[in-house]
């Protein structure tokens, strides 16, 4: 029988292959929506609903007369009440892991940019700094202090999947990984040949502290001035999670008081920065804009995860990526029974 797919976004900008949901049967609408009302509209008799960055609250799962699953199309999934959701029978899903390797590359890709201060001499060189007299201002002002990387100490924050591909690319530089995540059994950690540490300790023994955690509503800004000024005035912050889990002015305090020694950030909260945003200003900052996840690899199961959760869905199969997988009686309650 056909069915309805609706994705609601804030915009129509999201990969998707529309020809593929025709070839299933699917009727598949993109429906820009900004509040409730307008989600509620657009998806009321949706029987799949791909969503991102957009809030599906109790209110809104409550009026999805047929919807059967919300496929988050980004990691971050805390937009949606997962409660609700499975008090309700619909399954979430999202594309987990489909970038993992990306995203440890660009991480220490970052570290290596801030341990040899690259972007900083890049600069310098092409203010004609080259030049100077025997490289003054770069001999004095930019290069010290620097130190090799093997023996200093990356510190992850977080020690999901991302944290455990970042492990072995640092060893191979002989870097020292410890991590925080009191989620995570010992068993794990010892998988990875990882110490597992109190955050305090982390921050300050880390020369690089990495954020990899899943974000929480409890977590955001969770280093403010005081975790930086626990961390070694030597060190740097990297950040490739989230941009809330960072208080942005602590950390603009943090680079120009000197309590660490730089940052890298792949995201900002609210995903934007305009250029009079003062930590644009600080040369001790290297910025890349929610970049980490990209290669064409990635961007092919960008746009097939959601395709592929409905498809198995429609076979009567459970979705691979199910984030909720105690929403499995409810749904069997209010749908049918779909396989085990």
């Amino acid at each position: 029988m056909p069915f309805k797919v609706v994705m609601v976004v804030a915009n129509p900008m999201i990969p998707h292959d529309e020809e593929d949901y025709r070839k299933i049967g699917a009727e598949f609408i993109t429906k820009p929506c900004q509040t409730e009302g307008e989600i509620i509209a657009a998806a009321a008799d949706a029987d799949f609903v791909l969503t991102f960055k957009r809030s599906f609250t109790r209110k809104v799962i409550e009026k999805l007369n047929r919807c059967k699953m919300i496929y988050n199309i980004g990691t971050g999934y805390e937009a949606i009440d997962l409660a609700a959701a499975t008090e309700h029978g619909v399954c979430v899903s999202y594309p987990d892991a489909y970038c993992s390797e990306e995203v440890a590359e660009h991480t220490m890709a970052l570290i290596f940019a801030c341990a040899r201060k690259l972007l900083r001499l890049d600069n310098a060189v092409r203010v004609g700094k080259w030049d100077s007299y025997e490289k003054r201002e770069i001999r004095f002002k930019i290069l010290p202090p620097m130190f090799p990387l093997k023996g200093q100490t990356v510190g992850l924050i977080g020690f999901g999947r991302i944290a455990r591909k970042l492990v072995p690319k640092a060893k191979g530089f002989e870097l020292r990984v410890i991590a925080f995540d009191p989620y995570v059994p010992s068993s794990v950690f010892e998988e990875y040949g990882v110490e597992p540490v109190a955050l305090d300790y982390l921050l300050e023994n880390s020369d690089f502290v990495s954020i990899h955690a899943a974000f929480t509503a409890e977590a955001k800004h969770m280093l403010g001035v005081e975790q930086f000024k626990r961390m070694k005035p030597t060190a740097y912050l990297i950040n490739c999670a989230r941009g809330e889990f960072v208080d942005e002015p602590a950390l603009y305090t943090a680079l120009t008081q000197g309590y660490i020694a730089g940052a890298a950030l792949d995201v900002v909260q609210g995903e934007s920065m305009g250029l009079d945003h003062p930590l644009l200003k600080l040369e001790n900052l290297i910025i890349t804009p929610h970049v980490a996840y990209y290669s064409e690899e990635s961007l092919v199961k960008l746009r097939r995860r959601p395709y592929e959760e409905i498809t198995r869905m429609t076979n009567g199969e459970w979705p691979q990526w199910l984030i909720n997988p105690e929403v499995k009686e409810n749904f069997q309650s209010r749908w049918g029974k779909l396989s085990q």
